[in-house]
């Protein structure tokens, strides 16, 4: 239409500063006001005012700028069609979501009781504030509150409200994480919440590294505890009822943990991802942890290998360099901390005996050591079996997968703490022990590539170098062999102490194999 008219518009129509009427008859004025019409039925208003003083006009410019006007104004109506179907996220409050779950169901998703995540929020909130955790009822007073500090973050609410669905309470944020560390689907929990599919991973991942790795809320450090006496006389008492005062010295339980992994890669700064397949037959991060007789996590260590022993990861922490060198103070005391056959014999760890007959003492002090010991099994079984992220190879960065083993074992410590407070612990531990082994059996149910869920022991792991090759250690120093042989007295002690008091293996096997015990 523009190409036919072009000739008339230069020289029917006016340029700048021309009169507007330029025939007595009026003819020439009605042909350009309905070419003028006919044009603007075309182009937009201000297209046409720089379309008419345009004194020359090209075909090819005037159809470049024909074509690019027809492109914004169908990439306008697209989004005005795409604006009129959007649907605005009508997030649902979490005391409307929670009030519909009955006790079990919530303890089922969230692997706590409603009382212990009410706990657990209430002090994330006090940590880090109530602007930062924003919780339900901060939000709530925020909508009508009046003072001046609050104006800006009302504001922000009310466009956040308009665009997004408003602010994710801290409430469900936490609620995420918990799914996620349970095992649950990053998809329907963006469905569930009404949140993006991609946002559900950056909650996931703010929330473990600013709320839950806060050491303000549980704090996990092997140096304080060996230098806070009255908390190792408390352990060591505890170890003691337990074993009935076998182990009066004893201030904890240590072992390897072998958690799996995806493959690390050269972004994560490994350059011999090699060294991190176990010979289990995947890729893990070996932990090496430190339990009470309650089960509660004192001291662990993520960032060794999975293709590195057990005891050669515990001698690269702080805490072995500080235990040899204040042996002496522990042998003053008495205190020593029980492993399995995986670690060497020294003052301050003490082993089983190796190759012991049946029916000896050294059978029998290995009976009760390891009954004291399995504290720290039952721990790291109590971890993989509550979070369900740990029943398949973690598939984050080596760091982040760091964060999430760390958060698994300061929430259990969380609720650790919790169960002593109450006075409940056996009933609640044989709660969850059924709800979530329930959960288990039918993950493998369902899964037919899983051969080994969740974490594993380290007692039969070979030594490694740094490449992963099977390393033939060297020869130990003084100060080894020294601490060797104060570890064969003390435990040579213990084992005469056994016999002195009648102490011998149970001659009945308590296993049960249809319905009779097994002699």
């Amino acid at each position: 239409l523009l190409i036919h008219c072009k000739p008339n518009i230069i020289d029917n129509m006016t340029i700048r500063g021309r009169a507007s009427s330029s025939s007595p008859s009026g003819r020439p004025s009605s042909v350009r006001s309905r070419k003028r019409q006919m044009l603007k039925c075309a182009l937009s208003a201000t297209f046409l005012e720089q379309l008419l003083h345009m004194e020359e006009l090209d075909e090819d410019e005037l159809n470049q700028a024909i074509l690019s006007f027809v492109k914004k104004r169908k990439v306008s109506a697209m989004r005005k069609d795409a604006a009129a179907k959007r649907r605005f996220r009508q997030r649902k409050s979490w005391s409307a979501f929670q009030s519909n779950l009955t006790d079990r169901q919530f303890r089922k998703m969230f692997r706590m009781s409603r009382e212990c995540f009410q706990l657990l929020c209430n002090r994330i909130e006090e940590n880090v504030g109530d602007a930062q955790f924003k919780s339900e009822k901060y939000l709530k007073n925020l909508k009508i509150s009046s003072n001046p500090r609050d104006k800006k973050a009302a504001k922000m609410m009310k466009c956040h409200d308009s665009s997004t669905g408003g602010f994710i309470s801290g409430e469900v944020k936490l609620a995420i994480t918990l799914r996620i560390l349970a095992g649950g689907s990053y998809l329907d929990l963006a469905l569930l919440y009404e949140t993006s599919s991609s946002h559900a991973y950056k909650i996931f991942h703010d929330v473990i590294k600013e709320w839950i790795l806060d050491d303000r809320l549980v704090k996990i450090n092997g140096i304080d505890y060996v230098n806070d006496e009255e908390r190792l006389k408390e352990v060591a008492l505890k170890f003691a009822r337990r074993s009935r005062g076998l182990f009066n010295c004893c201030i904890g339980a240590i072992d390897g943990w072998l958690v799996k992994i995806q493959r690390p890669t050269l972004a994560d700064g490994v350059r011999h991802p090699g060294s991190f397949y176990s010979r289990k037959g995947f890729y893990g991060l070996n932990v090496v942890a430190i339990v009470d007789r309650d089960k509660r996590v004192l001291y662990r260590v993520i960032q060794s290998r999975g293709a590195e022993h057990d005891s050669t990861a515990f001698k690269h922490t702080v805490l072995y360099k500080w235990l040899t060198e204040n042996c002496n103070w522990l042998l003053e005391k008495g205190y020593y901390f029980i492993g399995d056959s995986a670690y060497s014999l020294k003052s301050f760890i003490l082993t089983p005996y190796d190759n012991a007959y049946h029916g000896t003492p050294q059978d029998n002090y290995n009976f009760f050591h390891s009954a004291s010991r399995i504290c720290v099994e039952c721990t790291f079984g109590e971890i993989d079996l509550r979070w369900g992220i740990l029943w398949r190879p973690l598939k984050f960065s080596l760091e982040h997968n760091i964060n999430v083993i760390d958060a698994c074992m300061r929430l259990h410590n969380f609720i650790v703490d919790y169960r002593e407070e109450h006075r409940d612990i056996s009933a609640m531990e044989e709660l969850e022990r059924n709800l979530f082994t329930d959960e288990c059996r039918r993950f493998l149910a369902t899964e037919t590539n899983v051969a080994d869920v969740g974490v594993s022991g380290g007692e039969e792991d070979v030594r490694r170098d740094q490449h992963g090759n099977v390393s033939r250690g060297g020869r130990p120093n003084l100060t080894e062999t020294t601490l060797t042989r104060l570890g064969k007295e003390i435990r040579d002690k213990l084992c005469t102490k056994f016999q002195n008091a009648n102490r011998e293996r149970p001659t009945q096997n308590w296993f049960r194999q249809n319905n009779r015990f097994l002699d």
